[in-house]
């Protein structure tokens, strides 16, 4: 029987556990990963710089971030949603800007507050930009009222693909209920389903350059 890689027979689809489903679940990952990343690669530096702006201005225009006076930020690599102009805008709106460090030893996120971008970051774990040993301003999670998340492919009800190493999931996963989480995507990024797994953790909303997902409202 030929399975397409995001869907599953009935019988299978709600046991986690199962070898088949784990194994089928793993293949359908790997193939929405490389169509998405080869679509979002495909796209010109200046299409990306547009539909960037346009997720921006969606973003600051929802209550969900201009209520928010702590917010940690993804730092974003050449083909994704960019985040260079809204942390310099959040700075300059006198919000707390947060963003990642990967700690290598244990795959896990670690907070640290963010006060000068140009002078404060360097390349770091897959090629992504993080703060420098000197300038780790440690935060809690707890602190935190917004989450900026990245990511592959998306769909309505929220559920997320990554690169596979689980940072995002963990993370989110040890953030309280008041934190929300807003995804920014392009468009070419949202798909009818995304495989999840019990270790998934889905994200509150997505922005896109045409529209806002409210994702619990589209999951009922």
């Amino acid at each position: 029987m030929n399975i397409a890689p995001n869907t599953y027979p009935l019988s299978e689809k709600g046991n986690f556990s199962s070898p088949i489903f784990q194994m089928k679940n793993k293949v359908g990952k790997s193939l929405l990963r490389k169509r998405i990343l080869a679509l979002r690669r495909s796209q010109s530096p200046q299409v990306i710089a547009r539909k960037s702006d346009e997720i921006k201005r969606k973003l600051l225009g929802i209550p969900q971030f201009s209520e928010a006076g702590t917010i940690l930020f993804y730092l974003a690599l050449a083909d994704e949603v960019q985040t260079e102009k809204i942390i310099e805008k959040c700075l300059k709106l006198g919000k707390r800007v947060a963003v990642p460090l990967i700690n290598s030893r244990n795959n896990q996120i670690l907070v640290s507050e963010l006060k000068d971008p140009e002078r404060e970051l360097e390349p770091g774990t897959l090629g992504v930009f993080q703060p420098k040993k000197k300038f780790y301003r440690p935060l809690k999670i707890e602190e935190l009222e917004l989450v900026i998340v990245p990511g592959v492919a998306f769909d309505k009800r929220g559920n997320r693909l990554g690169f596979g190493k689980g940072f995002y999931d963990r993370f989110l996963k040890k953030a309280l209920n008041k934190t929300k989480s807003i995804a920014l995507a392009f468009e070419l990024q949202l798909v009818d389903n995304v495989p999840s797994e019990l270790h998934d953790t889905a994200v509150d909303y997505i922005i896109t350059e045409k529209r806002i997902i409210d994702c619990k409202n589209s999951a009922q």
